[in-house]
């Protein structure tokens, strides 16, 4: 009987000397697990939960803001809704800007 997809496959790990695991192939791939990636692990109840992290330079941390996860979903509402203009150029851009501030 084939397992269901919404049931996790699981995978049976022993822990080596110094404590040492090695994650299974189909998990490393399925969740783009690579050599030097940070997991956040917890317990919960009497389970380990182990979490992938991506790192991210702090220099792009402003993307995951909640404002601008909110500003980058507006914009991509207003671009399903057809609330956007295309330009050729600067100079049409500009135009179209000073034209915005008159109204």
């Amino acid at each position: 009987m084939p397992i269901p997809k919404n049931i996790a496959k699981s995978h049976k790990v022993s822990v080596q000397r110094r404590n040492l695991i090695s994650l299974p192939k189909e998990v490393r791939e399925k969740l783009n697990i690579s050599e030097g990636d940070v997991l956040d692990i917890r317990i919960e109840g009497n389970k380990i939960v182990m979490e992938p992290y991506k790192l991210i330079p702090s220099s792009q941390t402003y993307f995951w803001t909640e404002k601008t996860q909110k500003d980058m979903l507006e914009a991509k509402r207003d671009k399903e809704a057809g609330k956007i203009r295309e330009f050729k150029n600067i100079d049409e851009f500009m135009e179209g800007l000073n034209n915005d501030q008159k109204i």
